[in-house]
């Protein structure tokens, strides 16, 4: 195979691929503020090298990426597309795949944001709900920080946004677009409010106490770069080590995952998952 990227195969070689293999990477990222020190596109570029890495691994090719999704953040060159629509786009993007005879999709997220997250593997559970043609699909939510025990670890540590793990692997990935001479954080108070608890960016405010209440939400006016961490602390050696992590644990994981799904194609048997939420509506 010349090329992993499928927008760089020709129809027919797709169409030979799909002969022997019918697994492909789904990235998604966004263009989103990720403080004074790191480019826009951070979380495309964490998903562009990883699928890369992941599929040379996997011998499956990619997608073209998905390059909008939903953040919440409000700094200018943050591009925030509602997380119904990209959701739904996801899922149009799966069908039109399915269509063609692929039968493994591996989502791979470069943005980390709770909403769009939720959302996506919520609508496409309902997705493959109604549509039986998808019923024999295998769809794997595959989070970077899910199989990098070191990233995970900074989340103890209050490390989440533009800080610590995301410089690190741009500063092993392509350290020319680092500007660490521009890091800046927040006033400490908010610098401090915001590890404490990364969701404070955004105001709430409602009319009522009602639980019944849609609030109206914004991003507060004191967050005016939105760092959530410890950018200073990053090094390349660190996001070569969250790299190798990651490909350490996600590739016989997902190789796992593939086998299972193709010998319950052949037999017909599946997990019956436990539904233990009892009355969710009381929950709303």
């Amino acid at each position: 195979m010349k090329s992993y990227r499928m927008q760089d195969m020709t129809f027919p070689e797709v169409k030979e691929y799909l002969k022997t293999n019918k697994t492909i990477i789904i990235p998604y990222a966004l263009s989103e503020q990720h403080g004074a020190h790191l480019p826009l596109d951070v979380d495309i570029r964490n998903c562009d090298f990883m699928s890369a890495k992941l599929a040379e691994k996997l011998g499956c090719i990619v997608a073209p990426t998905l390059n909008y999704t939903f953040s919440g953040g409000m700094l200018p060159g943050t591009i925030n597309v509602k997380p119904n629509t990209f959701s739904n786009l996801v899922g149009e993007i799966i069908e039109s795949l399915a269509l063609q005879g692929f039968e493994n999709f591996i989502i791979l997220p470069g943005h980390g944001g709770s909403e769009s997250l939720l959302h996506l593997k919520e609508s496409l559970r309902i997705l493959k709900w109604l549509n039986p043609a998808l019923k024999d699909t295998l769809i794997l939510l595959t989070q970077l920080w899910d199989f990098s025990p070191s990233w995970t670890e900074l989340f103890a540590e209050h490390d989440y946004h533009a800080a610590w793990a995301e410089t690190s692997l741009l500063l092993h990935w392509c350290p020319e677009v680092v500007r660490m001479d521009k890091m800046v954080l927040d006033e400490p108070a908010v610098a401090e409010r915001l590890r404490d608890d990364p969701d404070s960016y955004q105001l709430r405010e409602s009319f009522t106490e009602m639980k019944q209440e849609v609030v109206q939400t914004s991003q507060r006016a004191d967050v005016k770069i939105g760092v959530m961490g410890f950018p200073e602390k990053a090094n390349a050696a660190f996001g070569a080590q969250i790299e190798k992590e990651f490909l350490d644990n996600a590739v016989p994981a997902i190789k796992q995952a593939l086998a299972a799904a193709a010998e319950a194609r052949k037999t017909g048997k599946r997990i019956v998952q436990a539904d233990n939420v009892k009355m969710k509506i009381n929950a709303i």
